[in-house]
């Protein structure tokens, strides 16, 4: 005879795991492991969008002032050589 409910309804017999947060055999003292694709992908890929995208802004903008200060070191090259 299957185990029931109060109100007749088919329990589970082993109950409800939360497999999400607790392992499915119950060996709590094993070793979460991480998805071995995600793992593997480079941490370029690895990053949220967000992370991302400001990421990219401050490379753009390092890389902005770079071409400035180059632009101005150009200029007072010239303007001393003349």
């Amino acid at each position: 005879m299957p185990a029931t409910n109060i109100d007749g309804t088919k329990a589970d017999i082993g109950g409800f795991v939360d497999t999400v947060n607790k392992r499915v055999s119950g060996k709590i003292w094993k070793v979460q492991k991480k998805a071995t694709v995600r793992n593997q992908q480079p941490k370029q890929l690895r990053k949220s969008w967000d992370e991302r995208t400001k990421e990219r802004e401050r490379h753009n903008a390092v890389k902005a002032l770079e071409r400035q200060l180059k632009e101005e070191k150009k200029a007072e090259i010239e303007v001393d050589g003349h």
